[in-house]
């Protein structure tokens, strides 16, 4: 007899949405890992405990931004990656697991998932596995343009190529082409990207400015332009009068 849906699954977007991983499961393959991992509700400043890692490090986001801080010997810190609604982070077998923390960027939930019972469901429903390798894919590009654009853009090029990330997951999710969501706040946008919360403002209202964007409200953003935005966070501005340096 097929095992009813954990509610806690049923209300979960690792399950309803269907490009998630948890969609991907069984009925019998989705009970057997809520019955051995643990969902948990975290508000902004929350961590993940390194007891809780040891014992479940594997991290699937339903709902919120978690950001991978990352601690430096010297006692300074950054923000070195975000995992929003579907990310699943694996932190299996990381030896300075103390020195990068996960926290939360404001209230989020999560599941922590039973490494035994996540392995036995990868191995068994191909699915499954297919929808892991390519959020790990996903995080994996992420990352690349993320240390491109440390190194080499300037702010309004870094803030244009967030931008276009975000609205990426809003097409993905969504199939809202031209709608980008900034799931977190400006201090934190700041530490991602390596500047001022001052000149992520100024980098808003010059995008804004020029008509490339428009603010519906404060975390959401329409995309007028949205060649122009690339033109941006691709450094290939055109026109002299386009070229305004927004230093950090």
């Amino acid at each position: 007899m097929t095992s009813l849906i954990p509610n806690t699954c049923k209300s979960c977007s690792l399950h309803y949405d269907s490009s998630n991983f948890c969609a991907r499961l069984t009925t019998d393959e989705l009970v057997r890992l809520n019955g051995k991992s643990r969902f948990v509700s975290m508000k902004r400043g929350d961590a993940l405990s390194d007891e809780a890692l040891l014992q479940w490090p594997i991290i699937a986001v339903s709902s919120g931004v978690l950001s991978l801080q990352h601690l430096m010997a010297d006692g300074r810190k950054s923000i070195a990656a975000l995992y929003m609604q579907g990310d699943i982070i694996d932190l299996r077998g990381i030896s300075n697991r103390n020195r990068c923390n996960l926290i939360s960027l404001g209230n989020s939930k999560v599941c922590r998932l039973s490494p035994a019972v996540f392995e036995q469901v990868v191995s068994a429903n191909p699915e499954a596995l297919n929808t892991v390798w390519k959020n790990v894919r996903e995080q994996t590009f992420r990352a690349i343009d993320h240390s491109v654009d440390m190194s080499k853009k300037q702010a309004l090029e870094k803030l244009a190529s967030f931008i276009i990330e975000c609205n990426s997951r809003v097409i993905n999710r969504a199939k809202k082409t031209a709608v980008a969501k900034i799931p977190i706040r400006r201090v934190d946008l700041a530490e991602y990207i390596g500047v001022q919360p001052e000149t992520v403002s100024r980098c808003f209202r010059d995008l804004q400015n020029r008509g490339i964007i428009e603010f519906d409200n404060l975390s959401v953003v329409t995309l007028k332009n949205v060649p122009a935005l690339r033109e941006i966070a691709n450094g290939d501005w055109q026109g002299d009068a386009q070229k305004v340096k927004i230093v950090a």
